[in-house]
């Protein structure tokens, strides 16, 4: 018969003399340890299986408790126990159906453990968990999430001013959790929150803008440097196809003299058919490209040398850009969407800016791509299409 304790495993100590406390699962002959997610400053606070001498002591001893009645429900559920090894012992109580009843905040960190994700999307989801467990406890049981949780969220954003995309966003993020808990087969929600919840309206940034305008921009006269980069960068954003301030610092283009070839950052994490962007540099991006060439093939823009301070410069002189070329407003994603929308009215495919763009494309997405494949020809055209009707 499995004898189950809670115990400390001198060598096991953490840094600084801190103990992990494990739940010990004796049988036949053998012994393994389960951690615990309870953790004492040295071996004084543990003695006779019990935390001591602490303020806390009580609350930490309730959840070995409850962890020890957890396993030793699961092995009275088990049939032949004693056929078992206690390694096999150990995997069959770990991964019954009394360990599937998961916190918001344990779902949250076994996702974030093993989710493929990029470090800015992996950041945003920190954010998102942030605000959501401002609302709710984080030890919330996930099947605890109801349609109430959902619209009491939604409020609580509301009056703090998130916008209509933010509050989206970070509900969306539940519906993530909710979704991966259900593969891991975690105890989920007995009815699905989000079915007859409707999600707020995502608002789409009309930010493009027209030929004329873009025109307007590129012959601008900047007195500063720091309009003349934010212009530069733009007009180079625009001639590259709207790729991303990121993409466009890591392209080495000592090596990307004629083709410009990336994989773009937001979704190289991503089951996508068009794994990376590629098309004829444009001579209308040439000049610029040499402007600001590095010795290392990047570039380089003196105290704007990166994404953080480009992002900086943008908002600090992209309205000084925007009062020169004579537009109310500016921002630098208007060069992505012009270039798609223009793009887009000149007849370009929609396959083919997908391209051009970066974006995830996939067989489920659409059935089209199943047979079809944009060449970087067909992006060079297009490109070649859209400056040619800058000029």
């Amino acid at each position: 018969m499995a004898t189950i304790r809670t115990v400390i495993v001198p060598t096991k100590a953490l840094k600084g003399g801190r103990h992990k406390v494990r739940i010990s699962i004796a049988h036949n002959g053998q012994t393994r340890y389960i951690p615990t997610n309870v953790i004492i400053d040295n071996v004084r606070e543990f003695k006779n299986g019990l935390v001591v001498g602490r303020g806390d002591a009580a609350y930490m001893n309730t959840k070995l408790r409850k962890l020890v009645q957890q396993y030793q429900n699961a092995i009275d559920e088990l049939e032949y126990v004693d056929g078992l090894s206690c390694p096999e012992l150990v995997y069959a109580i770990t991964h019954s159906e009394f360990n599937r009843h998961k916190t918001f905040k344990e779902v949250y960190e076994k996702y974030m453990e093993v989710a493929n994700i990029t470090d800015g999307t992996r950041k945003g989801y920190r954010g998102h968990y942030r605000c959501i467990t401002a609302f709710m406890e984080e030890n919330t049981l996930l099947e605890r999430i109801n349609h109430l949780t959902l619209a009491g969220l939604n409020k609580f954003m509301l009056e703090r001013g998130y916008t209509a995309n933010t509050r989206r966003d970070k509900l969306v993020f539940i519906m993530v959790l909710i979704n991966f808990a259900e593969r891991c087969r975690y105890a989920v929600p007995q009815y699905n929150p989000f079915i007859g919840y409707d999600l707020p309206a995502q608002e789409v940034r009309q930010s493009w803008l027209s030929v004329d305008e873009v025109r307007r921009i590129r012959d601008a006269e900047c007195p500063k440097r720091s309009v003349e980069i934010c212009r530069d960068v733009f007009m180079l954003s625009y001639y590259l196809g709207g790729i991303n301030v990121v993409d466009l610092l890591s392209v080495d283009f000592n090596e990307c003299k004629r083709n410009i070839h990336y994989i773009r950052s937001k979704t190289k994490n991503k089951p996508k058919l068009n794994k990376f962007v590629e098309f004829a540099i444009p001579d209308e991006a040439k000049p610029i490209i040499a402007k600001y060439k590095g010795g290392d093939g990047r570039l380089f823009f003196g105290d704007f040398h990166n994404r953080n301070r480009l992002h900086y410069l943008f908002v600090e002189h992209m309205k000084s850009l925007a009062e020169i070329a004579g537009l109310k407003y500016l921002i630098f994603y208007s060069a992505r969407k012009s270039f798609a929308q223009h793009a887009f009215q000149l007849g370009v495919s929609e396959s083919v800016v997908d391209y051009i763009l970066g974006h995830r494309v996939d067989k489920v997405s659409t059935a089209l791509y199943s047979y079809i494949s944009v060449t970087p020809k067909q992006a060079s055209d297009a490109v070649r299409m859209v400056l040619d009707n800058l000029r």
